[in-house]
């Protein structure tokens, strides 16, 4: 019976240790990359990944200028991109899940779309989905 305990301990111990290796890597490439473009802007994603009731939407950024970005944590638990001074072109996908009647999840993805953005230097933005006008919404947080 101890052994069953001990091998259950060893592999959560190892979990941790892999868990905190990783976060301590994704912390370094975030400096590195703070590092050579001080100038970069962070894009905060504006979305709803828990609600109690399963109501939830979830934006993602598939792309930045063509290339998929590495994401970054914002604050407490808000995703974000960095995006460099200039013109950017961000592809974004919107998508809704919602409990069921006939089915356990409802899922609705949109298409990606792409929207061009002017972002100017060391400033906070955020994006978001309108679902009334059906686009995405880029604007300057103060």
């Amino acid at each position: 019976m101890s052994q069953y305990i001990f091998l259950v301990g060893g592999i959560i111990l190892l979990g941790v240790i892999i868990q905190v290796v990783a976060m301590y890597v994704h912390n370094m490439s975030k400096k590195q990359f703070e590092k050579e473009h001080p100038e970069a802007s962070v894009m905060v994603i504006k979305d709803c990944q828990f609600h109690p009731l399963g109501f939830t939407t979830t934006l993602n950024c598939l792309s930045v200028n063509g290339e998929p970005k590495e994401q970054i944590m914002v604050g407490f638990a808000k995703r974000g991109h960095y995006l460099l001074p200039g013109t950017n072109v961000l592809e974004l996908q919107y998508e809704t899940q919602r409990p069921g009647i006939l089915h356990k999840w409802v899922r609705t993805t949109y298409d990606p779309q792409k929207i061009e953005v002017n972002v100017e230097p060391n400033k906070k933005y955020e994006v978001s989905y309108d679902k009334s006008k059906g686009q995405f919404q880029f604007a300057e947080v103060e």
